[in-house]
C-alpha cells in the first residue's frame, strides 16, 4: 500500500464515519419520534463527526510524500457537498416536530375544522400525554379550550406555551394569551401581553388584527383615546375590521361625551361618533353586520347599543336614524 494511502486511512477515518453514521440514525430517530427532542443538536454532531473524517483523510494526504490531485479534490467536494447538506437540513428542520406529533396533529386539525371538538380533544389530549413540553399541542389546547369558552383553561395551555415557545413563535403565544386575558375581563393584563407580542415582533400579516384586538382592550379599560388611536389604524386600512372600528370609535366617543367639560364639547364629539356612524354604514357591505349594525343604531329599545345612549338625544344623531331606517 502506498504512503499516500496509509497516511489517509488512519483509524480515526472510519471513527468518525462510524460516528457521523450512528449520530445520523439517532437524528433520524428523534425526528421522527422525538425521543430526545434534540434532532438539530443530534444532526450538528453528524456533520461535525463526518466533516472530521474528511479533514482528517485530506491531513493524511498532505502528510504523504506524494499529493495526488485527483485523490484530494473529490475529498474537498465530499466536504462542501456535507456543509451544504447540512446548512439545508438545519433550514428545513427549523420545525422540529416530531413526525410521529404532526401526524397526530393534522388529524385533530382535521377534526376540528370539521367542527368535531370533541374528538379532537381527545386526540390533542394524547398527543399532550406524550409530549407534555411540546409547543404547538399546548397552543392548539389553548385555542380549544377557547373555542369551547373555557376561557381559563385556555389561559393555562397559553401561558403554559409561551414558556417553550421558539422565539419565532413567541409573539403567537403572547398574542393569543393577551385576547385570553380580554375574554376573563382582564382588560390590563391583556394590554400588557399585547405589547409584549409587539416586542417580540409580530408579522406585518398578522399587524391589524393585532391593533384591532388591542383597541378593544383599550376601550374596556376605559382608555378611550388609545382605543380609538388603534381602531383607526384598522379603519384606515379598509379590510374586514374596518366598518366595525367605525362603530367602535363612535361607540368611544359617546361615551368620552359623558366626560365632557360643556355642552360645545359633548356636540362636537357627538358630530364625529355620527360620521364615524356613517362611515360605518357606507363601508359595511354583509348584509347581516348591516342589520346588526341597524338593529344597535335603531333597533327596539331593548335591542340598541347602550354604548351609544349618550348620542341619543343630540340633532345630529336623529338625523342619522333617518339615513338608515
Amino acid at each position: 500500500m502506498a504512503a499516500a494511502d496509509r497516511a489517509r486511512w488512519s483509524p480515526g477515518v472510519p471513527v468518525g464515519l462510524v460516528l457521523g453514521g450512528l449520530f445520523g440514525a439517532a437524528a433520524l430517530t428523534d425526528r421522527a419520534t422525538g425521543w430526545a427532542g434534540h434532532p438539530q443538536l443530534l444532526l450538528t454532531l453528524t456533520y461535525a463527526a463526518l466533516a472530521i473524517a474528511v479533514l482528517m483523510a485530506l491531513a493524511g494526504i498532505r502528510s504523504a510524500r506524494a499529493v495526488s490531485p485527483h485523490r484530494v479534490l473529490p475529498l474537498l467536494l465530499v466536504l462542501a457537498a456535507l456543509t451544504a447538506g447540512y446548512v439545508r437540513a438545519v433550514r428545513a428542520g427549523a420545525d422540529v416536530t416530531p413526525w410521529v406529533l404532526q401526524g397526530a396533529l393534522d388529524r385533530g386539525d382535521a377534526l376540528m375544522h370539521a367542527g368535531r371538538t370533541d374528538e379532537a380533544h381527545l386526540v390533542y389530549r394524547e398527543a399532550h400525554q406524550r409530549f407534555p413540553r411540546a409547543f404547538p399541542v399546548l397552543m392548539r389546547l389553548g385555542s380549544l379550550n377557547y373555542v369551547l369558552t373555557d376561557f381559563d383553561r385556555a389561559r393555562r395551555y397559553y401561558e403554559q406555551g409561551l414558556e417553550v415557545s421558539p422565539p419565532e413563535s413567541r409573539w403567537r403565544a403572547l398574542n393569543d394569551l393577551a385576547q385570553t386575558y380580554w375574554k376573563l375581563l382582564r382588560p390590563e393584563d391583556a394590554i400588557r401581553r399585547y405589547w409584549e407580542a409587539d416586542e417580540a415582533g409580530i408579522p406585518p400579516s398578522d399587524r391589524i388584527d393585532w391593533h384591532y384586538r388591542l383597541a378593544w382592550a383599550y376601550f374596556d379599560a376605559g382608555d378611550y383615546d388609545a382605543a380609538m388611536e388603534h381602531y383607526d389604524v384598522v379603519a384606515r386600512s379598509g379590510g374586514r375590521y374596518a366598518a366595525s372600528s367605525h362603530y367602535n370609535i363612535a361607540c368611544a366617543l359617546a361615551q368620552k361625551m359623558k366626560r365632557a367639560p360643556d355642552q360645545t364639547v359633548r356636540l362636537e364629539l357627538a358630530e364625529s361618533a355620527v360620521d364615524h356612524l356613517r362611515s360605518a354604514w357606507r363601508e359595511e357591505t354583509d348584509p347581516t353586520e348591516r342589520e346588526a349594525l341597524r338593529t344597535g343604531v335603531t333597533g327596539p329599545i331593548g335591542d340598541r347599543d347602550p354604548e351609544l345612549f349618550p348620542l341619543r338625544s343630540t340633532a345630529v344623531f336623529r338625523a342619522l336614524l333617518t339615513e338608515i331606517r
